[in-house]
């Protein structure tokens, strides 16, 4: 069975395909906007955690970030007997540690960035070790399977659990529902992971109509999966690179390049209920080279965040950029302008940032030791009393009580 796909059309005018999604005859219409890129941004406010952090205007916002601590005599820096030293991961709700875990031999968890998880109130976990990967959600073990895999998706379904892992980087994944295995490519390599930005706190799965669904490509063939059942995609005839595909309202949408004015390189979709964005690194024909995004209101207008390398975070209300330079500085550009962090400093995961509303949350540590790990929101930044690092952020939103 195919499945014909909504494209979104980032093409030259003759490749487009019926029925596609058109953008102004195949190209983006109206002005471009630069946001501020200059290093000089405003002077945040710096205070340590405690007390009324979010201000009155976020009552119901609760801040979730993990981080790794470990004693204050060893040098984790250098972190030369990686593996050896013990150490604790916590788990904060707005700077309270409400969750502290002591390593052991038989512990579900490493002090792996990228392996911590925030999804909803818990602190998933994932640590590959004696041939396993052992899965664990705020310190006990749910499931291990058979071999050293990678999370790239997690997806809570009541009291069920759905896994997207990968064995390598050379391709291959597996999909289990608690553990037990639902379907496995050893060639397949699915669209987005835990590490994107644009796949949210799930990864590569997320919900729609009420099933779990991610897709994934295998060589030329794409192919979109709805609770374990796998369907071909109607492959793109104009044969142009596939940068991402998502589910997006019951429909598959790929992305793809080369842009008529540019050639597009990681791209990504960012769902929006029934709309989406995108974003991603532009290079035009001079070999100029910009972050960009496409806002799904109106016109699809083309905005620059910054001109170099950086990892974009969007949200309906906003977009952001972080850079991670050679230098070991961090760089940041959104609507209220530009920040420069000098370092050098520790910027593990893409999961260190999020887009939450029309702020930056971001966390860094500086490699400074006379200095703690860092959280930024908005203006704000808090520093944290911890020796260790902060491995990865989440915002959630609570419901007001009735």
């Amino acid at each position: 069975m195919r499945i014909p796909l909504s494209i979104l059309c980032l093409l030259s005018l003759p490749a487009i395909l019926p029925g596609c999604i058109l953008l102004e005859d195949g190209r983006l219409s109206g002005p471009h906007s630069r946001m501020d890129c200059s290093r000089e941004g405003r002077r945040p406010v710096r205070e340590h955690a405690g007390g009324d952090v979010w201000g009155r205007n976020d009552p119901d916002t609760v801040l979730l970030f993990s981080a790794v601590r470990f004693p204050d005599d060893y040098d984790w820096q250098r972190d030369t007997a990686y593996g050896s030293v013990p150490f604790e991961l916590l788990l904060y709700r707005d700077f309270e540690p409400v969750l502290t875990l002591q390593y052991g031999p038989e512990a579900c968890f490493s002090p792996d960035p990228a392996r911590h998880h925030l999804l909803s109130w818990h602190l998933y976990t994932e640590r590959a070790a004696d041939g396993q990967t052992r899965i664990g959600r705020d310190g006990t073990e749910l499931f291990r399977f058979a071999g050293r895999e990678l999370l790239v998706g997690l997806q809570e379904d009541g009291d069920d659990l759905y896994t997207l892992s990968q064995p390598g980087a050379d391709g291959g994944f597996t999909f289990r529902r608690n553990g037990t295995l639902l379907l496995e490519r050893p060639d397949g390599v699915p669209f987005g992971s835990l590490a994107d930005p644009s796949c949210g706190p799930t990864g590569a799965l997320r919900r729609d109509g009420g099933q779990v669904v991610f897709c994934y490509r295998s060589g030329r063939s794409l192919f979109v999966v709805r609770d374990g059942q796998q369907a071909g995609l109607e492959p793109p005839r104009s044969g142009a690179p596939v940068l991402d595909i998502k589910v997006v309202d019951g429909k598959p949408v790929i992305l793809q390049s080369p842009f008529r004015r540019s050639t597009l390189s990681e791209g990504r979709i960012w769902p929006e209920g029934t709309s989406y964005a995108v974003t991603g690194r532009f290079v035009d024909f001079a070999g100029n080279t910009a972050c960009s995004y496409l806002d799904a209101a109106g016109s699809l207008i083309e905005q620059i965040l910054c001109r170099e390398e950086a990892i974009a975070y969007h949200s309906p209300e906003a977009t952001f950029a972080i850079a991670a330079r050679a230098d070991g500085s961090l760089a940041w550009y959104g609507p209220d302008g530009s920040g420069l962090e000098p370092g050098p400093v520790l910027f593990p995961s893409p999961s260190c940032a999020l887009a939450a509303g029309s702020r930056l949350l971001l966390a860094f540590t500086p490699k400074d030791k006379r200095r703690h790990p860092l959280v930024r929101y908005g203006r704000r930044e808090i520093e944290v009393d911890l020796h260790g690092y902060i491995s990865s952020v989440g915002v959630l939103v609570s419901q007001p009580a009735s």
